[in-house]
């Protein structure tokens, strides 16, 4: 059988040609149970010719790949959420019954929900643009004036807060991957129990988990109150409008709720914020599991540290391991 041409084919060295999008690629590995390339620009799914066709009956079939998110490690918040977990979800270092491939396929599911929301992000700020310059032409006639209109403005804005909740479920998850049920049933309020009961309220990773509370709680509650009006919690999401000044206002965001209630403001700007922000939390959440969870390696004790510039360049994320030679952490892995 391996004399065949086919096999001839398959059995020699894999060559492809880089998507011109790519930026050149920066890491590559399995993802949910397929193989990734990711660039600088955009992350591509690798099938080789025999995954798609393992009996070899058609010598035509290519190698290929195919885009699956258009940003790659030139963007920040994938250097924050997946790259940060391929660093640092090592079962080398982390306790021999983490699920790296958990971790890591959780971490890409919050990487895909990430970029839909910068999709919706910059399709709003493309309509805002185009508005803008349309009404450069415009003016007022005789009292009446024709404003300009977003769309469904609000379907986008629930599919965001949807999407920004779903990144907080897969962090959560995560965590669970480190404590399973010990967490509690009270979500990242019941992992702050747990930490601050482990390690003390002056922990770094207490206070961490202090600070982040409020925006992971915003996420869901707003989730919910767009979802699940009541009299008591609500989102207002207003179009384009005028002011009594004569401006026009971008569209804006009011969200109602007992806990954790937001004042109208510009939409856009709220989901600048979340976003940004959500993206941090993901990041140094890792750093800090797995900072409390690392284990010695060839008796050689490890930390989690912050790369120095030089060597987030080289690495393509903020965190990593490290371990203690003479007086210097030298980065391990």
């Amino acid at each position: 059988m391996n004399n065949r041409p086919v096999d001839k084919i398959r059995n020699s060295g894999v060559k492809m040609t880089l998507p011109p999008d790519m930026g050149g690629i920066t890491d590559m590995g399995e993802i949910n149970g397929a193989f990734y390339s990711i660039g600088g620009t955009a992350i591509y799914r690798v099938r080789l010719a025999d995954e798609i066709d393992p009996q070899r009956t058609n010598i035509a079939i290519p190698n290929t790949n195919q885009k699956v998110l258009s940003y790659g490690t030139e963007h920040l918040f994938v250097r924050q959420i997946l790259i940060t977990a391929r660093r640092l979800f090592n079962n080398k270092v982390l306790d021999s019954a983490f699920d790296y491939k958990a971790g890591i396929n959780l971490s890409f599911e919050a990487l895909q929900d990430m970029a839909a929301m910068h999709d919706l992000m910059k399709e709003l700020r493309d309509k805002l643009d185009k508005i803008s310059e349309d009404l450069k032409n415009l003016a007022g006639e005789q009292r009446s004036m024709n404003i300009p209109s977003m769309g469904d403005v609000r379907s986008e804005t629930k599919a965001f807060l949807q999407k920004a909740d779903h990144v907080t479920i897969a962090l959560f998850n995560i965590a669970k991957l480190f404590y399973g049920d010990a967490i509690g049933q009270r979500w990242f309020e019941s992992l702050y129990g747990l930490i601050n009961k482990k390690y003390g309220e002056n922990d770094q990773f207490t206070k961490f988990l202090k600070d982040a509370l409020p925006i992971l709680k915003f996420i869901r509650n707003a989730r919910n109150a767009m979802e699940h009006t009541d009299k008591t919690k609500g989102v207002k999401v207003t179009d384009i409008s005028l002011s009594p000044s004569g401006e026009l206002n971008p569209p804006s965001i009011e969200v109602i709720h007992p806990e954790t209630p937001q004042p109208s403001m510009p939409l856009l700007v709220l989901m600048e914020q979340i976003a940004d922000r959500l993206a941090v939390v993901f990041e140094i959440m890792l750093a800090h599991l797995c900072s409390v969870n690392v284990r010695t390696f060839a008796g050689m004790p490890l930390v989690v540290t912050e790369y120095d510039e030089s060597q987030q360049k080289a690495f393509k994320c903020r965190y990593g391991y490290a371990g203690q030679v003479g007086n210097q952490l030298v980065p391990f892995g």
